[in-house]
Parts: structure tokens; C-alpha cells; sequence
């Protein structure tokens, strides 16, 4: 009996130290097994030309900073609470970069492994006002890149647009140039077409589809004839009157309807036709709504390019004075490379552009939208 329980004892004695001995090794919250406590379990992204970092919840601390900071230079700072990282610059190509992190909570001595990654810069938008865009059978309807209301965090290039399809497909052909989206209207059409794009940023990702409404009607009596004008800054200014940019083929006036809105300058339109522009002198682009009072629309556009060659920056270099390129160039699924630079994202965008954009941001400034 007693050698019985001599052997029951030895064995439960066994068994607690096999118990002991396991809870030892186990790794401590905060191991490669179970990250502690910090962005993503264990994947960190580094915000696009950003910084974030790495905490390290007690009672764990970094035992050893030069292990991290070894392992990258993304690594730019570190305490035994904390690991800093920062990206200054981004590479579509990197891949992520496991990140050894020595830890202990003054027993147990463990290396997390966190995998930091370079988050991409926000993809490209293409969200143009709900304005419908008439234009006649068998003309030509020739919208700027200001009007489609396209922003992009990384687009220093000027990024890149593809004309996507139109439908129905019979309602005419769409392609894209360096600074307009253009649409033939079919000769023998009339009705809605949905116009469809896409933009691409420096690093060829590209938007969601954007899509203009048009309406084609047929063609008046007095057909509206616009202009899609490529003007030279002088000091970074530049003044229009309405002849410039239409006429009309019949006894109708020509009446300015409004402008839309400038991506970086700022815009003048009176009532008589007098357009008056003010930027930093580098290239721009906005619309002008035209009318006859007989009821016919269109649509004009200025393109602002910077005085001289000297002048001259990477986004308007393929441009001259005088009328803007609208001949169809070789597409293609990389689309056409755009010679303006289109808006920048900011916070708390409302998706308001172009002819409508000066009468939304109002509405928002007296909270009526």
C-alpha cells in the first residue's frame, strides 16, 4: 500500500513539473505566437510618406534597440516602450520587412517579429458634378480634365486617362487626349449616353470608373460653335472676353451662362462676357458654359500654360498657345498621359466639382446640404 502511494506521488510530482517546466517555455503574450499589443497583430503599414509606431504594452519592454534598427532603415527610433518608423519616400515594389523585437517582462526573455509594410497612397477618384452634358448629333462634346472631377494624392506626372465606353454604344465614340475626355455624338442618335473614364496616378493605379451623363439632341438651327483654347500666363494671369471662346452660326446672341472651377487659380466671370483669371503660373485648366438665346448649350475650355519655356513645367510641355489637341491619339489600356495635374485630394471632401462646385460649397457653408 505504501509503495502504491509512493508511485501515485512520484508520478503526480512528474506531472506538475512537466506542467511547470511548459509554462516556462511558453512564449509570453507578445511573442511571434501572439503579438503584443500594437498596430495589427504583428503587421505594421506605414502610412503613405507617413509614420506610425510600434507600442509595447507592460510589463514587456525592448530589450536590445539595435535589433530593429538592424533590421530597416524604415526603423528610425526606439525606448524599451516603443519602436518609431517612418517612410519618407515610397516604393510600389517593396516587400514587407520582418522586424525582430527582443522582449521581456523581467522573467521571460521572448522576440516578437512584427512584418512592416508601406501603405499605398490613396487611390485616385473620379467623381464629376450630376450636371447633365447636352451636345448635338454628330458633334463633338469635349470635356476638360477640370470637369471630371478627378483628385489624386500622387499625380506630380499629371497621371494618365482612358476613355472606358460609352453606352449604349451606339450613342457615339469616346476616346481621351492629354487635356479632354472628347465624345463624337452619332449622326443619327438622340438620347441619354453614359460617358465612362478612368484615371490613373504616377504609379498606374487607377480610379473607379467615373461617369458623365450626356444628352444628345438634335442639331439646332443656329448651332453653337465653342472653342477649347490653350492660353499662355502672363505673371500667372490671363484675361478672356466671350468671343474668344464661341460664336454663333445665325442671328441668336451669345450669352455666358458661367464658368466652372480652376484647378489652382482663381476665376473671374462677369455677366458680360469679361473672364479674368489669377494663379501661380503653373498650368491649369477650367470650363465655360456657353448659351445662345435661342437655347442652344455647349461647352468651352481654357487650358493655361506657363509663359515661355522657361516657364515651362513637365505637365503643360506638349502644349502651345493656341487651340487644345483634340484629334484622337493612340489609346490603348494605359490610357493617355494628361498634360494637367488634377486636383489633390483634401479632408472632408463632399465629391463637389466643376460648373456646380462654387453653388455646393455655399450650400455647405449655411448647412443646406
Amino acid at each position: 500500500m505504501g509503495s502504491t502511494r509512493r508511485r501515485l506521488g512520484a508520478a503526480a510530482l512528474s506531472m506538475l513539473l512537466a506542467v511547470l517546466a511548459a509554462l516556462a517555455a511558453a512564449p509570453p503574450a507578445g511573442a511571434a505566437g501572439d503579438a503584443p499589443p500594437g498596430p495589427g497583430s504583428g503587421d505594421v503599414a506605414i502610412p503613405y510618406r507617413g509614420s506610425t509606431t510600434i507600442d509595447i504594452a507592460a510589463p514587456w519592454r525592448i530589450t536590445d534597440c539595435r535589433v530593429p534598427a538592424q533590421a530597416t532603415p524604415l526603423v528610425v527610433g526606439c525606448d524599451e516602450r516603443s519602436i518609431s518608423l517612418a517612410a519618407p519616400d515610397y516604393d510600389p515594389d517593396a516587400a514587407a520587412v520582418a522586424v525582430p523585437v527582443p522582449l521581456t517582462d523581467g522573467r521571460i526573455t521572448t522576440v516578437a517579429e512584427y512584418r512592416v509594410s508601406l501603405e499605398a497612397p490613396e487611390t485616385p477618384s473620379a467623381e464629376p458634378a450630376r450636371a447633365l452634358r447636352p451636345t448635338a448629333a454628330g458633334a463633338l462634346l469635349r470635356l476638360p480634365i477640370s470637369e471630371l472631377g478627378v483628385e489624386c494624392a500622387v499625380c506630380g506626372a499629371g497621371g494618365r486617362l482612358r476613355a472606358v465606353a460609352v453606352h449604349p454604344a451606339q450613342a457615339g465614340s469616346l476616346w481621351a487626349t492629354p487635356t479632354h475626355l472628347v465624345f463624337r455624338a452619332a449622326q443619327g442618335y438622340t438620347g441619354p449616353a453614359e460617358l465612362v473614364y478612368r484615371f490613373a496616378d504616377d504609379y498606374g493605379a487607377w480610379s473607379p470608373e467615373g461617369v458623365i451623363q450626356a444628352s444628345v439632341l438634335r442639331p439646332g438651327a443656329a448651332p453653337l460653335v465653342t472653342s477649347d483654347l490653350v492660353v499662355e500666363l502672363d505673371e500667372g494671369a490671363a484675361e478672356l472676353s466671350l468671343e474668344q471662346l464661341g460664336f454663333v452660326l445665325g442671328d441668336d446672341e451669345l450669352v455666358l451662362v458661367g464658368c466652372g472651377t480652376a484647378i489652382r487659380g482663381q476665376l473671374r466671370c462677369d455677366a458680360d462676357g469679361a473672364i479674368e483669371y489669377r494663379g501661380d503660373g503653373a498650368a491649369d485648366q477650367f470650363a465655360v458654359q456657353l448659351a445662345t438665346t435661342g437655347g442652344e448649350q455647349a461647352l468651352a475650355s481654357v487650358t493655361l500654360v506657363p509663359a515661355g519655356d522657361d516657364g515651362a513645367d513637365a505637365a503643360s510641355a506638349s502644349l502651345r498657345p493656341g487651340t487644345a489637341p483634340i484629334a484622337k491619339p493612340k489609346q490603348g489600356k494605359r490610357g493617355v498621359a494628361s498634360a494637367i495635374v488634377p486636383r489633390v485630394p483634401v479632408e472632408d471632401h463632399q465629391g463637389a466639382g466643376g460648373l456646380l462646385a462654387p453653388l455646393l460649397a455655399a450650400l455647405d457653408r449655411v448647412g443646406a446640404r
